[in-house]
């Protein structure tokens, strides 16, 4: 690809992305026809807020032997349904021996998020007989594989796909089979309140099936959410609900933010004294760097599991700067190696990017191996911080690799830019 072609391509991203780091970026996709969007920075509880609800379960059907069983699969389902992925910083945990404390950053609608924590989610498939008689059958939510929300493409409205595992495959094809060789009809039911009722017209011999008559979209994921969370091993009743101020306050925030921005610039500041041009390309490369790290957490956003920011994620995001201005060090000290010894800045230049492009490599995915590893075995807040981490080393390559390359070619085209002593070193030494 041309060079040309590259800085125009760079160009343009740099666009989208002051564009999207706007504070009032969803005019622009308004404008551009896109409804819906919830693009800013999701903050955790311990910097925004929240509320905190408390559930009594229900153990009085339950042995004394099972009940702790009971609580930890509480938890379980609860966790499902409010932080599918794990990076929401939601902390759900027990609270005494029969109830369970749930505490939600930044929620906008308390309201619905305690009708999705509290719904049983009982979900059931019956035979509907010509003669209307409904007949039960043995498959539950529990023989779900997966349910995804979508819109029809025929009609427009708001469906789930669902996918039937291990047994339940075959349960349901026979039970599809009855239904069409008798002429009788499919009953899918939530909660009591009806996802399905109508003819099959071909036996269904995959699992796959779809449910309709949902309100909207929204009202289809939050449906899918809930099959996939599981139903609740007892009935749970709420019977606390506060809102909980950022521990941190709004001063220790400041005073945060104030600290990364000054350890920011300081990090910039060196990269232009010691490297001089080189540096200035480090410092171009790192401010899109952090714009692209920031849109890629706004644009979370729109997803049902956006990422969420605490203190703990935004060391994450600090420590990936350092990362990343690293991965400029190898480069050009690479580069100089190649200068001092005889080759021209140009040829240099291209040496010392695939020189350090294996220790660039290694040590990005030996990062990416740690992060994998707190964020399979972590609490919530580990979570957060591995994948703030791991998004900013990823980025941090592509930075290296792709923008900082683009802008050094065209500078070592430059009069100045030919010359050694644009990067720190003196004519003697070569």
């Amino acid at each position: 690809m041309k060079l040309s072609t590259k800085l125009y391509l760079v160009a343009a991203l740099l666009v989208v992305l002051v564009l999207l780091a706007l504070p009032r970026e969803d005019k622009i996709f308004s404008a551009l026809g896109i409804k819906d969007t919830s693009l800013k920075l999701r903050l955790g509880l311990d910097l925004q807020g929240g509320a905190s609800l408390t559930y009594q379960a229900d153990l009085s059907k339950v042995s004394t032997q099972d009940k702790a069983k009971a609580i930890d699969g509480v938890i379980n389902v609860i966790n499902k349904r409010v932080n599918s992925t794990g990076t929401s910083e939601v902390v759900v945990q027990t609270s005494g021996s029969d109830r369970v404390n749930v505490q939600l950053p930044g929620v906008n609608d308390v309201d619905q998020a305690i009708g999705l924590i509290g719904k049983t989610a009982q979900l059931q498939f019956l035979s509907v007989s010509p003669e209307g008689i409904p007949e039960a059958t043995d498959i539950k939510a529990e023989d779900l594989e997966s349910a995804t929300a979508d819109i029809d493409t025929q009609n427009g409205q708001p469906i789930i796909s669902f996918q039937m595992k291990g047994s339940a495959t075959q349960k349901f094809a026979e039970l599809t089979k009855k239904i069409n060789r008798e002429g009788g009809r499919l009953l899918i039911i939530l909660d009591n309140e009806p996802l399905f009722n109508g003819t099959v017209s071909t036996p269904i011999t995959d699992g796959k099936g779809q449910m309709s008559g949902f309100k909207d979209l929204k009202d289809a994921k939050e449906t899918s959410l809930l099959l996939n969370a599981g139903a609740l091993p007892v009935p749970i009743s709420l019977v606390e609900q506060r809102t909980v101020g950022a521990t941190l306050g709004q001063e220790s925030i400041q005073r945060s933010l104030f600290a990364g921005l000054i350890g920011l610039i300081a990090v910039l500041v060196f990269m232009i004294a010691y490297y001089r041009l080189a540096g200035l390309v480090a410092a171009a490369a790192l401010v899109m760097y952090t714009l692209i790290t920031i849109d890629i957490f706004k644009l979370s956003g729109i997803t049902q599991s956006p990422i969420v920011l605490t203190l703990a994620g935004i060391a994450g995001f600090v420590l990936s700067i350092g990362m990343a201005v690293d991965a400029n060090i190898l480069i050009f000290e690479r580069m100089k190696e190649e200068i001092r010894a005889g080759s021209s800045v140009a040829v240099a230049m291209d040496t010392g990017f695939k020189r350090a492009w294996s220790s660039i490599r290694d040590s990005n995915v030996s990062t990416l191996i740690t992060c994998t590893i707190l964020y399979i075995s972590g609490i919530p807040v580990i979570k957060g911080f591995a994948i703030t981490l791991a998004i900013g080393v990823i980025v941090s390559m592509f930075t290296a690799i792709t923008i900082s390359k683009t802008f050094m070619q065209a500078v070592v085209q430059t009069k100045i830019g030919s010359k050694p002593s644009s990067y720190r070193i003196k004519e003697e030494t070569i």
